[in-house]
């Protein structure tokens, strides 16, 4: 008789547990949410992630997450990989800013990883889509060709697109880049993807408030993007280079590099740092790295005391006592001055190893 209760028993307790199982998820919501695990994102997070020579930038708003570019086919595991641990499960949309392989090579195994609603991409024609419209095509993806001034909502964040229009006509495919701004609160990006000059020029003659806090250069920093006139448009307080360490063509050049220091605007870059976060609450702006983290309106300037107990190299992101050595080559446009070490290490610079500052 106990050996057959001790059976019903079980019989029961079995079936009380699969029940169990097939009902959990009705009764606990957050199980079927498809908004990621780990604590809601405030505000707005642009992830400049490292592809080597190539584009790749991750939007992040309110749980939601949009991607520009994927990098070369090569970086695609890379880039799956970081969102994956960000709690990254769908795309609300992905950007292809035009068909270059530094910037739409991975597009296709992501588009299959995280199946977005829409894929924006530039009117024109060229073989190297057809891996991702392959992968559009197989996921139910909805292609769309952006115009100026339409907008798409990233969580609270607004994109906006300024160029290309659908019916312009370029000789060099990286001016049918889709340039877009990003705007949460009182903060703006400015993403260029490959638009040079001539693209640039065209911006500033049309009448768009330019003016972003943050600009990501065009080309990986080429000299054929990242004009004059459009710096003194964009007026940027930081700057974002995306490029391969030693890469064969020498981004980032020179050129823009000096332009940047002219006009007082620091650098981050992946080649040097890699990947590269810039954090807002619609007010201040954070920029991370492995290392640091700097508030972008409280980047030190030449503008400080003059008689400033520490000196900084930009290039080197080191600082100085003013009496060291190793300032005393240093050219005028590579110093930064600070007050104390506080303002120095906040600002992201390292203690020099010589004067021990």
């Amino acid at each position: 008789m106990k050996k057959t209760i001790y059976i019903v028993a079980s019989i029961i307790l079995c079936i009380a547990t699969l029940i169990l199982c097939i009902l959990y998820p009705y009764w606990n919501p957050s199980h079927l949410t498809d908004e990621p695990i780990a604590e809601e994102n405030k505000g707005l997070t642009l992830h400049f992630i490292d592809v080597g020579q190539g584009d790749c930038t991750l939007i992040e708003s309110k749980g939601h997450y949009a991607l520009v570019d994927a990098g070369e086919y090569k970086e695609r595991d890379k880039v799956i990989s970081y969102l994956s641990l960000l709690g990254v499960r769908t795309l609300d949309f992905i950007i292809a800013t035009h068909p270059h392989s530094d910037h739409i090579g991975g597009l296709s195994d992501v588009i299959r990883h995280f199946n977005p609603s829409t894929l924006i991409m530039p009117n024109v024609e060229s073989d190297s889509w057809n891996y991702v419209l392959d992968a559009a095509d197989e996921r139910g993806v909805i292609c769309e060709t952006p115009e100026p001034f339409d907008t798409y909502q990233i969580g609270s964040a607004t994109l906006t697109v300024l160029s290309p229009a659908s019916d312009e006509v370029y000789s060099d495919l990286n001016n049918y880049s889709v340039v877009t701004m990003i705007e949460y609160g009182d903060t703006s990006f400015l993403l260029t993807g490959d638009a040079e000059a001539l693209v640039e020029k065209t911006l500033v003659k049309s009448g768009f408030d330019l003016s972003a806090d943050v600009l990501k250069c065009g080309h990986h920093g080429s000299s054929s993007s990242s004009s004059d006139a459009f710096l003194d448009a964009v007026k940027p307080q930081a700057a974002i280079i995306s490029c391969g360490k030693n890469n064969d063509y020498g981004h980032p050049h020179k050129e823009v590099i000096s332009a940047l220091d002219d006009r007082d605007i620091p650098v981050w870059r992946t080649d040097l740092l890699g990947s590269i976060k810039a954090t807002t609450d619609g007010e201040k702006i954070y920029i991370s790295t492995n290392d640091t983290t700097t508030e972008v309106n409280q980047i030190p300037t030449e503008a400080q005391s003059e008689t400033a107990p520490y000196i900084g190299n930009r290039n080197s992101k080191v600082f100085h006592l003013n009496t060291c050595s190793g300032i005393k080559d240093m050219q005028d446009k590579n110093k930064v001055e600070f007050l104390n070490r506080e303002d120095a290490e906040k600002a992201g610079y390292k203690p020099c190893a010589s004067c021990k500052p």
